[in-house]
């Protein structure tokens, strides 16, 4: 009996190898990776693609486009090539995931026309402060370098004292604000100007520059866009900013 369940345990173990050797070779493991896209479509709409595949707002979804506010998570089985395109196909954006990291964050802001994904993280702020980005990354229509930028921000209120600063832009187009405000201010204006001279506008022909955040938290991080804009007649008028925070977390 000896004699025959040996030969019998060498053609089992043959028979394992060669299956597990299979399986190997059918069903390499899988890297799956995330990829987080968190984002505001401002105007129009947008596809987007994970490598060919056409990603849907949600599975029941007739429409492939997203609009307004975008806030979803799809697996990947390792790396990919993430494109968006607009309503006429157009590609707007086309991000490597190279697969190193479980988790890929892409954020972006699309105002229509342009899609800005290069947007820094928001801030934590010290202990009992406002935490402020501001990030001016294109001056579309002024071309205005952005050493030759500041923005005067300001808090008042009727019956209290005007808490005014200057700050000139840092080289990568951002602001760092980490205000102490005492919490009878509720909210905090800007003033996008001339860095060497704070009295005139960040560009001859800019008409308003002048925008609000409110209302302001202590502890909490905000992060704004800042983006020139033209009128109805499509004349370049100035620059406002957008408070991105409460779409992109």
């Amino acid at each position: 009996m000896k004699l025959f369940r040996q030969p019998a345990i060498i053609i089992a173990s043959i028979f394992l190898f060669s299956c597990s050797k299979s399986q190997e070779e059918l069903y390499p493991i899988n890297n799956i990776i995330d990829i987080n896209i968190n984002g505001y479509i401002a105007e129009d709409s947008l596809q987007f693609k994970l490598g060919n595949t056409i990603i849907k707002p949600n599975p029941d979804a007739q429409s492939i486009y997203f609009t307004g506010a975008v806030n979803t998570t799809r697996p990947s089985n390792g790396p990919t090539t993430f494109t968006v395109l607009n309503g006429k196909g157009e590609m707007l954006l086309e991000r490597k995931i190279d697969g190193s990291s479980i988790s890929n964050a892409i954020k972006f802001y699309y105002d229509g026309i342009s899609i800005i994904d290069k947007l820094p993280g928001i801030p934590k702020p010290s202990p009992g402060n406002v935490g402020i980005i501001l990030n001016f990354p294109e001056r579309r229509y002024s071309k205005t370098p952005i050493k030759d930028i500041a923005v005067e921000v300001s808090v008042a209120k009727r019956g209290q004292p005007t808490i005014k600063k200057l700050y000139p832009f840092n080289d990568d187009a951002t602001i760092l604000i980490d205000m102490n405000i005492p919490s009878v201010y509720q909210s905090m204006a800007f003033r996008v100007v001339n860095a060497q001279n704070p009295s005139a506008p960040y560009a001859p022909d800019a008409m308003s520059s002048s925008f609000t955040l409110s209302p302001l938290k202590a502890d909490k991080g905000y992060l704004m866009l800042v983006k020139e804009y033209t009128d109805a007649a499509g004349t370049f008028s100035g620059a406002t900013g957008i408070e991105l925070t409460q779409y992109i977390q």
